[in-house]
């Protein structure tokens, strides 16, 4: 049995991180990840050592209590044993440590700094063990850059040399030996300005955090760089991935769930698909779509994100309805009310302040699937409702109810959502819709080994059926997984499918493998594109990254090629949440307050441009954007939501020492209390 299925997993390189073997991450307070992490790289410590380091200011019996009061939280929390208890602690056998796979030869070189964002400051003896063993391990896993990329750029792999130079500059911004890598990589691959804006780069951090200048082999290399004197090796070129693998082009494996679906359909009720990311819900749904023929389909999406923003989902969703059906006779007092959420449609209505305005906006919803619904039996698929915001969905069920028993209008409805991840409010409403007798749920099980035979074959992969045993356990028959392991193959050029090494099995861990091979360009505009989430486009992700459209498109091509993306969306919403899960912090933080201003400039909602400047840990940004979204809320009766922005805008002023701007907003929430008291629930 592989490794991942039987040990926890501990992460202290980078944010502390603790998983189950069944993947679930468990929430780590500040000091049982100091306690975890200090025992995995001690090899174990006495009890009082311990009490001592974590609670410095407090007396010795005192201290002992605390410790045991926080292994008895991390055991009930775990439900596992992972702390070997007795007068000294040790780290269980049943966890295993990234940190420790680092110092193992041949261990693996990924990770970040020492409990990155964890502040150990009020624990000066322990801020100082950090200190020395962070410096420690910085230098074990800058040797293991420097052989790896050392070894890419002769063996031609010259993209993943990149790639992997980029991270080692991340995590050792003062490297001379990555910056050179860097800028050898980048020449080689043909770039010489990109070769010499490394230098340039390497040049700022010197000077800005040693007070230093480049040594002379780094300035001697700039110099032949610019002058073309340097040897270019030729890299070699990654295999194409092929578009089959993209959309394999029959579905597996689904032949049960499919007869249930017809069944459903035939009584006239509703379908909703449920199973774990990646076990191809969405293509199921398409595919039972497009056999519909007889049917206009309105494809609704919630995406990540939209749950920040009020009515975002039915804002994009909306705006493509009406894009597909340009020539929709609207009434005027529709298009009024539908430019509460589509500003470009006019002017709107002023705001709401009673449940009667709520209710015309929710009915110009429903005379806009009406009028579609006239022109031929419509399906309206909602994917990915765990993401959509709850406004969207109040609005949804609203509109839906009013089709209920119209024998007049053919609509039919198909839901997908990620199994056990729907927010309360949604949950609830489809517990109401199942006991109301109009859904029918269906779970989508992992793929039988049969299946993924079939799947492995139908794609073209070399000895499929031989391999097919192998990927079934290393994937547990989960299709995306299964899919990214035959496109890491087609990339590394072998014929040979494997799950990632020294590292637990994943489809994160898959994806991120793939990551590693994509160019520094490429995996930048791959980045911010994940930090803006919803919605963005081409021309938003240069302005975020600050770069020409033309540098974005080249990044692009490279993005599509390798199947990081489709057009202006990721290929998978596990491909954004796996960049999002990679970022380093500096560079997350960074890219958060460049896209809070690209937005901020291209009008976009309040409560979106807040999130990105909260994003960027900028409170004096996000207050004054934080009370605009609870305006905006307010005005449409979200008192729910206008509190919650309301009460972040406080803490944000508060944080930045804006005394004045925390009590106006103070205010505000007396006149909202007052507000909410008078409208009818």
């Amino acid at each position: 049995m592989p490794e991942s299925q039987t040990s926890w997993r501990l992460d202290v390189l980078g944010p502390p991180r603790l998983t189950s073997p069944e993947g679930r991450a468990l929430p780590l307070e500040r000091k049982t990840a100091a306690l975890l992490a200090y025992i995995a790289l001690e090899g174990g410590a006495p009890r009082g050592h311990l009490a001592e380091l974590l609670w410095p200011e407090t007396p010795t019996g005192a201290a002992r209590n605390n410790l045991v009061h926080l292994l008895r939280r991390l055991r009930e929390a775990s439900g596992a044993d992972l702390v070997e208890a007795g007068d000294s602690l040790a780290l269980g056998s049943n966890v295993t440590v990234d940190a420790l796979d680092l110092l193992n030869p041949g261990g693996a070189g990924a990770g970040g700094a020492l409990l990155d964002g964890v502040d150990f400051d009020d624990l000066p003896d322990f801020a100082e063990w950090v200190l020395a063993q962070g410096e420690r391990l910085a230098a074990v896993q800058a040797g293991r850059y420097r052989e790896e990329v050392e070894r890419l750029l002769r063996e031609g792999e010259t993209t993943e040399a990149a790639a992997l130079a980029e991270r080692w500059t991340e995590l050792d911004p003062v490297s001379e030996e990555g910056h050179r890598a860097l800028m050898r990589a980048h020449y080689d691959l043909g770039d010489r300005a990109a070769a010499l804006r490394a230098y340039h780069r390497c040049k700022h951090t010197l000077r800005h955090q040693l007070g230093a200048e480049p040594s002379a082999p780094t300035q001697r290399l700039a110099r032949d760089i610019d002058l073309g004197t340097v040897e270019r090796r030729v890299p070699r070129r990654a295999a194409r991935i092929p578009l089959q693998v993209l959309r394999p082009p029959i579905l597996v494996g689904r032949e049960d769930v499919w007869a249930r679906m017809e069944e459903a359909w035939e009584k006239g009720l509703g379908i909703m698909i449920e199973g774990d990311p990646g076990s191809g819900k969405t293509r199921l749904a398409q595919d039972f779509l497009r056999s519909r023929k007889d049917h206009q389909i309105l494809f609704f999406q919630g995406r990540p994100g939209d749950a920040d923003v009020p009515y975002a989902t039915h804002a994009r969703n909306f705006r493509q309805t009406l894009a597909a059906n340009p020539d929709l006779d609207l009434p005027r007092w529709v298009i009024r009310e539908l430019a509460r959420m589509l500003p470009e449609l006019g002017e709107a209505p002023p705001p709401m302040t009673t449940e009667a305005d709520k209710r015309r906006f929710y009915e110009a919803k429903y005379e806009v699937v009406r009028l579609v619904a006239e022109r031929g039996p419509v399906i309206i698929c909602t994917d990915d409702v765990q993401f959509m915001d709850e406004p969207s969905i109040e609005a949804g069920a609203y509109v839906g109810s009013r089709f209920w028993g119209d024998t007049n209008t053919m609509l039919r409805c198909l839901y997908c959502h990620r199994t056990g991840e729907l927010p309360p409010y949604s949950a609830a409403l489809l517990d109401s819709m199942y006991a109301a007798g109009v859904v029918v749920p269906i779970h989508l099980s992992p793929l039988s080994q049969d299946a993924v035979t079939a799947l492995l074959t139908d794609l073209d992969v070399p000895n499929g059926a031989g391999v097919a045993g192998e990927v079934a356990l290393a994937t547990r028959g989960n299709v995306q997984f299964v899919l990214e392991t035959v496109k890491n193959m087609f990339e590394r050029g072998s014929a040979e499918v494997r799950p990632p090494a020294s590292r637990p099995a994943g489809v994160g861990a898959m994806i991120e493998e793939r990551l590693t091979r994509l160019s520094p360009n490429a995996l930048q505009a791959a980045r911010a594109a994940a930090v803006l989430r919803r919605d963005f486009t081409l021309e938003l992700v240069t302005q975020t990254l600050g770069t020409g459209l033309l540098d974005t498109m080249t990044a692009w091509e490279e993005l599509e090629a390798t199947q990081v993306v489709s057009g202006e969306a990721f290929s998978h919403d596990l491909v954004l949440e796996t960049v999002l899960a990679q970022m380093p912090p500096t560079v997350r933080r960074v890219l958060h307050r460049s896209a809070a201003r690209v937005l901020a400039a291209a009008g976009a909602h309040p409560a979106r441009v807040a999130g990105h400047w909260e994003n960027g840990e900028d409170p004096k940004q996000a207050a004054p954007w934080l009370v605009r979204a609870g305006e905006a809320a307010a005005g449409n009766l979200r008192f729910v939501e206008a509190r919650e922005f309301y009460t972040r805008a406080e803490a944000a002023f508060t944080a930045s020492g804006d005394v004045g701007g925390a009590a106006g907003v103070r205010r505000s929430l007396e006149v909202l209390a007052d507000r909410a008291a008078q409208v009818p629930s």
